[in-house]
């Protein structure tokens, strides 16, 4: 599943939503405890940082569909959040780097399994409404579905192909 498949209806979200989420969570729990929290990227992120990562973004991804502010939930100042996605990922990182990995993973599954409530509940309507529908101080007008996936879906193939080379290198 790539970038470029269409996801036109909220059943094209779920499902690929449901497929990308599958192959993130199975890959990462496949790789053994040394891989995760030793290896570090040019950044000096270890896989687990990875993983607290998309844990942390998809709060943010389940504040937008509850029309709340990502920024708020992500606990993110706002001289930070006003600049680009590296400051504010070196603030994620920063915060949860020393998170012990039972608590990473945990952390992940729960806030994947509260997205999922989220958006089982929303029909396709909601998912055809603006991206401004949601956050009122944007001027995004893509449908919330269109959006969606660059916060779920390839977000989680993007990391998992960075854990994967940080895994594979050493």
């Amino acid at each position: 599943m790539g970038k470029s498949d269409i996801i036109a209806t909220r059943e094209d979200l779920l499902r690929q939503l449901e497929t990308g989420w599958n192959e993130f969570l199975t890959y990462v729990e496949s790789l053994p405890e040394e891989q995760l929290i030793i290896p570090t990227d040019a950044a000096g992120w270890t896989a687990k940082d990875h993983i607290i990562h998309v844990a942390a973004w998809e709060t943010a991804a389940l504040a937008l569909l509850e029309g709340k502010s990502k920024r708020e939930a992500l606990d993110i100042p706002l001289e930070i959040w006003e600049q680009d996605d590296d400051p504010i990922n070196a603030v994620i990182h920063q915060r949860y780097q020393n998170m012990p990995l039972d608590e990473v993973m945990k952390t992940l599954r729960e806030n994947h399994e509260h997205l999922l409530k989220k958006l089982n509940s929303m029909t396709e309507e909601d998912l055809h409404l603006p991206y401004h529908h949601y956050q009122s101080h944007s001027d995004d007008a893509r449908a919330l579905i269109e959006w969606l996936p660059w916060e779920t879906v390839y977000h989680y193939n993007d990391h998992k192909t960075w854990i994967a080379a940080i895994v594979e290198e050493k």
